[in-house]
């Protein structure tokens, strides 16, 4: 999800007008095998965090017939509402072993400049940003690295600010780097005007870019990569270019506004369209963007989003795995092969968790880890993940299960200990690849949010024998 100013209440719809015109109704899915370019081209998924317990941008899921998009890590709140705590540590240290187990990289973080610029609340930006906080926190990513996506346009007084988030970031050891040592940095530009407008113009944003890169340099003697993320990539592409980014990109393929059902294939071969165009046409470096689905409908039903949103969208009906795994190959192909590719070989997955607009990759309730596997089985990632333990709050009430400082197998529990059925919330998935060991109850301390000190279920996931 894309925000704008005011940024909580504002998302964009954004349509990626390159060979919109021309593409098949239909695609052959070829059974083609993983190449060699599978592992030199490094996999990102891009995140929009404002996923938490008190976010109403989940309620929109609050639909048994969307068991499909409602993430993993929902529960059920005293009053009787679903909550999102995806920003919380424990989510986010599931995050990262899912995200090995799909042959993932890096996330890409939708990051919130915490200014006051234009209006903009600073403890807004703090509380989108905790996703990201948590993450960094994190004792142990497995080798999952990450990048920041500036999701906002700022003016040309806040270039220092920018500059001193991604010094931090590039002073810890997690932060995503090319093939020269450079780190990379996402833009989220758009269609490029409102973006110039902040800084000035094109000389503005130039000496913007320039000065960024020079103040990041001086305070961690490392180089950047730029990278911005465009609409209407033959229009705003050369543009960006002559600003100085390093390559260009898109946030995810959108359609139109005629309210048409399209085969995943012709989505597909849309998205293909545009990178043949920019490889073609482009004059640097070009991350293609594998979009996994399209279709915000759902997010309709929110009444912020029903103002800022095309009330009459297209969307993308439900690819099958091998639909998916073939634009994967694809992507990973086109991007190995763009001889501008030469310090970023690089796939942006569209997305980890946009689970109202329609794109995710994380578990959900009735898919489980089905994308997961997709991914691996599309790159033949299939790394041994060490034994590792998810941690989520049960419905079970404190006063009728007798846990104590020590924790209970679930498989012993007495009757008061057994959680209610809930077809809204699951058992956290163990990722692909391991298997449950054992599970067991305890009880813990309250999260934010939560005024009931609920009692927590472990789980166990050890690698399965192979």
């Amino acid at each position: 999800m894309l925000w704008t100013a005011p940024y909580w209440s504002i998302r964009l719809l954004f349509v990626l007008a390159a060979a919109v015109s021309s593409f098949p109704a239909t695609a052959q899915v070829s059974k083609t095998n993983p190449s060699a370019s599978s592992t030199k081209v490094t996999l990102g998924a891009i995140r929009w965090d404002n996923w938490s317990l008190d976010s109403p941008y989940g309620q929109v899921l609050a639909d048994p017939g969307l068991r499909e998009r409602v993430p993993y890590y929902t529960e059920r709140l005293p009053n009787g509402h679903l909550g999102f705590p995806g920003n919380t540590e424990r989510a986010l240290n599931a995050d990262v072993h899912y995200a090995k187990a799909a042959g993932l990289d890096y996330f890409i973080f939708g990051y919130y400049l915490e200014s006051a610029s234009w209006g903009r609340n600073p403890n807004s930006a703090v509380a989108l940003n905790r996703a990201l906080t948590n993450f960094v926190s994190l004792p142990d990513k497995l080798g999952i690295k990450y990048a920041l996506n500036f999701n906002l346009s700022f003016p040309s007084r806040d270039v220092p600010m920018v500059s001193a988030a991604i010094s931090k970031a590039l002073l810890g050891p997690d932060y995503m780097r090319t093939s020269d040592g450079s780190a990379p940095v996402f833009f989220l530009v758009g269609t490029m005007e409102p973006w110039l407008k902040g800084l000035g113009g094109e000389e503005g944003a130039k000496a913007a870019l320039n000065d960024m890169r020079n103040r990041v340099k001086n305070a961690t003697g490392q180089n950047l990569y730029l990278v911005a993320l465009l609409f209407n990539l033959p229009e705003t592409g050369p543009v960006a270019h002559r600003l100085g980014f390093d390559a260009t990109s898109t946030y995810a393929t959108a359609l139109g506004a005629s309210g048409k059902s399209l085969s995943y294939a012709s989505c597909a071969a849309l998205a293909q369209n545009a990178w043949q165009a920019e490889a073609k046409d482009g004059a640097g470096g070009f991350l293609p963007t594998v979009t996994l689905g399209w279709d915000y409908r759902p997010a309709l039903r929110d009444p912020h989003e029903k103002k800022s949103r095309k009330p009459n969208p297209d969307w993308c009906q439900p690819a099958t795995d091998g639909e998916w795994i073939q634009q994967i190959r694809d992507a990973i192909e086109e991007a190995a092969n763009n001889p501008r590719n030469d310090r970023f070989q690089s796939v942006v997955l569209y997305a980890w968790n946009e689970s109202s607009e329609g794109g995710w990759i994380q578990p959900t309730l009735s898919e489980g880890v089905r994308r997961l596997k997709v991914i691996a089985n599309a790159v033949d990632r299939h790394p041994t993940i060490p034994p590792f333990k998810l941690t989520w709050p049960t419905q079970i009430d404190p006063k009728t299960c007798a846990v104590g400082s020590s924790s209970i197998s679930t498989a012993t529990a007495d009757a008061g200990c057994k959680s209610p059925s809930d077809a809204m919330t699951i058992a956290w998935p163990c990722p692909p690849g391991t298997q449950i060991a054992s599970d067991e109850l305890r009880q813990g301390p309250s999260e934010e949010g939560e005024k009931i000190q609920p009692i927590w279920q472990e789980r166990l996931c050890v690698p399965q024998e192979r």
